[in-house]
């Protein structure tokens, strides 16, 4: 039985302190904090965020790299009724800027000097009209005399009484940002429930207090702050953190720290296995995590190289509050990489024709659809937005294209819009991608469907070559005429030297591309005539 049931941040986390105590629940530099340390240190961060005025709804933007601050500061925030506002902390200006400013944000919590970026200098150039409801910068170390308009968090008092906590698990605690490849990013509006979720997932890979997590991936992002802190937390696990991942610290603590489970995204896979002292005999222990890859080819390398058995797949986005559906880690490896797993308890899952809304037999694809508990509560200030995602009814449009199986998996195909209609046939961009860069010339490539009045939409290949190549639209196009089918062709090829692309997760952004290629047709079209 899941004990987050109905429980709010403030009741999960006094859960775990009872349970737990005394117990390890993070390392970080060497330094060991207990899970009554988690609940100490929360209400200290409660304390500090009171004594400045914040009250039960008011926003507050948390931009800070992985250390244990970030996880004091959303958790003080959110038990106390604050709305945590999460940033990515590759973003470029004008990307914190629209962030901080359409969250509504009134305070902002970053890192003092020394960090990767100059934090504090950046959010200084940005004039003071562009926020209009921020009223506090507060940084997590001493700012210095350079910096006097920053509140120094360790000097903010902690020692006042504890403010009321929010008993509501329906309120809104967080508020996590679409990644903004398709569009304008829009901030997803989670609740309390995200404890709930937490425990839920973390059950399908039987973790209990003796596990422990090696997480170097961002903090700011799903698979860091719930299928890491609070999956492993919320079953009395611990966890080793790291600022970013380095293969020679990641390989000490998977061998000196006994990890019994690891996070990867696929670049440090490479890292992990190329290092000179990389010898997966030295952690026996090793026996699985999350690998953030749809490529079966990914998961089976990693059990391969990395000798554990466990790697396990999932779906779920950020508006469903992370998982939605999993595979258990002892599952047969074939399983595991044929699909994306079973719906975790009370979510639920239909299959419905995104044309008529009619629900589709299992086998048969169509968008996948969520509902349950775990639905975001909406898109923060974006009502517009929010009823389109979600329906009169409570499903949330996910977007994606997939199918159910005979047993009730789920597999995932693709994004709706990674695909478009020509005459009448389905287009997969990620399959005309995948044949455009079997081309030796060619090192990178993105597809994008545009409007075509005679066709319904068009094909457009953005590709870029190799530092060899003197590849054009003849080549690309001569090369796929027999490999894919004549609907699939691109109807245009552009030679590009580069891609655009989201910061922090370096997703190549289709609508800039779109954009672009219905410029450039239509700027070549009286030529056409």
């Amino acid at each position: 039985m899941n004990p987050f049931v109905g429980k709010t941040y403030a009741e999960s986390i006094a859960y775990i302190a009872e349970r737990h105590g005394g117990r390890t629940a993070l390392i970080f530099e060497g330094r060991h904090h207990t899970f009554a340390d988690i609940k100490r240190e929360a209400d200290a961060a409660s304390r500090k965020l009171a004594a400045l005025g914040l009250q039960p709804g008011d926003t507050i933007a948390l931009w800070c790299p992985n250390r244990p601050e970030f996880a004091w500061v959303w958790l003080g925030a959110s038990e106390m009724g604050l709305v945590t506002v999460i940033l990515n902390t590759r973003l470029k200006r004008e990307e914190f800027v629209y962030q901080i400013a359409q969250s509504d944000s009134r305070a902002v919590v970053v890192p003092g000097p020394g960090a990767f970026r100059d934090f504090l200098g950046e959010l200084a150039d940005v004039p003071p009209d562009r926020f209009p409801r921020l009223r506090h910068v507060i940084a997590l170390d001493s700012p210095g005399p350079d910096r006097p308009e920053a509140l120094d968090w360790t000097a903010l008092p902690d020692d006042g009484p504890l403010p009321a906590m929010e008993r509501d698990p329906g309120k809104p605690a967080l508020i996590a940002y679409s990644s903004g490849t398709t569009a304008q990013p829009k901030g997803a509006v989670l609740s309390h429930c995200i404890w709930r979720k937490a425990y839920d997932g973390g059950t399908y890979l039987d973790l209990g207090p003796d596990e422990r997590l090696f997480l170097s991936v961002p903090l700011f992002g799903v698979l860091g702050c719930l299928n890491g802190l609070l999956t492993f937390w919320a079953h009395g696990a611990s966890i080793v953190l790291e600022q970013r991942f380095e293969a020679d610290s990641c390989i000490r603590a998977l061998r000196d720290l006994r990890c019994t489970q690891i996070h990867l995204l696929p670049s440090m896979l490479d890292r992990l296995s190329a290092h000179p002292e990389f010898d997966p005999a030295a952690f026996p222990q090793l026996r699985g995590g999350v690998i953030l890859s749809s490529d079966p080819a990914v998961m089976e390398r990693a059990t391969r190289e990395l000798d554990a058995p466990g790697f396990i797949t999932g779906y779920g986005l950020t508006e469903s509050t992370g998982l939605v559906a999993r595979c258990r880690w002892d599952q047969p490896l074939a399983v595991r990489t044929a699909c994306q797993g079973w719906p975790l308890p009370d979510c639920h899952l239909r299959i419905v024709d995104p044309e008529s809304g009619q629900d589709m037999p299992a086998g048969e694809p169509g968008e996948i659809w969520i509902g349950g508990y775990s639905v975001m509560l909406g898109y923060y200030n974006k009502p517009e937005e929010t009823a389109r995602a979600i329906t009169p009814d409570g499903w949330l449009r996910s977007g994606d294209m997939g199918y159910l199986r005979e047993d009730g998996a789920v597999v995932f195909l693709r994004r709706l819009k990674d695909g478009y209609k020509h005459k009448g046939f389905n287009v997969s961009t990620p399959e005309v991608e995948a044949a455009i860069q079997q081309h030796p010339g060619v090192a990178a490539a993105a597809v994008v469907g545009v409007p075509d009045p005679e066709a319904g939409e068009i094909g457009v290949a953005y590709v870029m070559p190799t530092e060899d190549s003197d590849l054009d639209e003849a080549d690309v196009l001569g090369f796929l005429k027999d490999r894919l089918s004549s609907f699939k062709l691109p109807a245009h090829v552009f030679v590009v030297e580069s891609f655009p692309l989201t910061s922090g997760t370096g997703k190549v952004q289709k609508f800039k591309l779109r954009e672009d290629a219905i410029g450039r047709l239509r700027r070549e079209a009286p030529a056409a005539g």
